[in-house]
């Protein structure tokens, strides 16, 4: 989901019956907040930082971690309320507002009273969150689709993981590329690749259908390619343990979490706006390749994370130590050809 503010938060917390009612144990959930950029609260409502001279569009910190993220937002913050406090308790605060006749967005500035306790990080929110009862787990974990893919990461969403959760909830800023990807991880972490296999129900099957009836398919390479066969891809199948299984599986997790975006559509995408770049526009040909090679390695490393959760069962040693000892693998990694 989009970040919400404080009141939307507790509705869907609500919802999903995270706050002991007395009549029902709580639910335990994991948020998950994939933004890369820097959010603070201002009376319950999600603020984020714009240039000057981009008001519309929000300042990205591609690669940046999840405590550099949260040490921003806690300086952000502190340089509010020093503002507020020179503003006499006010503070210059902007809007968004679209027009569907010109189909642009409009900045408005507009002055807020603002008292001390109105300023909030997201880390401070969830926190107060879990002190009014909300059974509540939050990480900051950015991840988005222009970060390079790391087996870091893959660590990073899989420690959130927990046996006793009963919902995980990811934020982001569109709700697409990171939130499919961090759902596929969660997913194959908890093994629920297995379950989905078995769940062979009506709408799956309805979903399915629509969709295959709604792709364009010319040819049998075009087909393969749609179900992810690469030709680097397929050689990471025949050298990983399980190798076949772990892409098979991986193929179910990223079907059933369509609704946040299909990994397999992002390549096929990239791969198709790529051959119809001209070469003589470099910008945007680099761009279309950065991209789909992003996605491209995303898919490859929940293979291989596949493959690393059948041969681990202990979880130890990390996944990224696992790829360190796999030379083979990170040359693979490396050497991925989109056009393949």
């Amino acid at each position: 989901m989009a970040t919400p503010t404080v009141d939307g938060a507790k509705e869907v917390l609500s919802y999903l019956g995270s706050k002991d009612s007395g009549r029902s144990t709580a639910q335990k959930v994991v948020v998950t907040d994939l933004r890369e950029e820097v959010v603070v609260y201002i009376k319950g409502t999600p603020f984020v930082l714009r240039e000057l001279d981009q008001p519309v569009d929000t300042l990205k910190h591609v690669g940046i971690s999840g405590p550099m993220v949260e040490n921003i937002e806690a300086r952000l913050k502190e340089d509010i309320l020093s503002e507020v406090k020179q503003q006499g308790g006010q503070l210059l605060l902007h809007q968004e507002e679209f027009n569907s006749s010109t189909n642009q967005c409009s900045v408005l500035g507009y002055w807020e009273h603002i008292g001390l306790d109105d300023v909030m990080t997201p880390a401070e929110v969830y926190s107060a969150l879990r002190d009014q009862g909300y059974c509540i787990e939050y990480k900051r974990i950015p991840l988005t689709r222009e970060r390079e893919a790391l087996a870091a990461d893959v660590d990073a969403v899989q420690s959130s993981i927990d046996e006793t959760a009963r919902y995980y909830i990811f934020i982001s800023h569109t709700g697409y590329g990171g939130v499919a990807y961090a759902m596929a991880i969660t997913c194959l972490g908890l093994g629920a690749d297995e379950k989905f296999v078995m769940e062979q129900t009506a709408e799956t099957h309805f979903v399915s259908t629509s969709l295959s009836e709604s792709m364009s398919i010319k040819t049998s390479a075009e087909i393969a390619l749609r179900q992810g066969d690469y030709r680097d891809i397929l050689n990471l199948t025949r050298v990983l343990v399980h190798g076949p299984k772990c892409k098979e599986d991986v193929d179910t997790v990223i079907d059933r979490c369509i609704g946040a975006g299909h990994l397999l559509e992002d390549i096929m995408h990239y791969r198709k706006a790529l051959q119809d770049c001209s070469h003589d526009d470099d910008e945007t040909w680099s761009y279309l390749m950065d991209m789909g090679t992003k996605a491209m390695r995303r898919y490859f490393f929940l293979i291989t994370f596949r493959s690393y959760l059948y041969c681990t069962s202990l979880r130890e040693p990390t996944f990224a130590s696992w790829m360190e000892a796999r030379p083979e693998l990170g040359h693979l990694c490396d050497n991925l050809k989109l056009d393949k």
